[in-house]
């Protein structure tokens, strides 16, 4: 069976785009929080690129 895979997301937010990774916990039935930005970005580009970061981060197990 294949492992669950992030879910990315990028939204506008507190006068900004913020952005999450999350995953899906099947034993809960729910999504679970991996990381989350800690401030809004400007723009929806810049925000994109942090989250890419973040999930090759998580990937190489930082």
């Amino acid at each position: 069976m294949d492992e669950p895979s992030e879910v990315i997301s990028v939204r506008h937010d507190a006068g900004g785009w913020v952005w999450s990774i999350t995953v899906p916990d099947l034993t809960d039935h729910r999504m679970k929080l991996l990381r989350q930005s800690a401030r809004a970005c400007a723009s929806y580009e810049e925000a994109r690129r942090e989250v890419e970061l973040a999930l090759d981060e998580l990937r190489e197990g930082h």
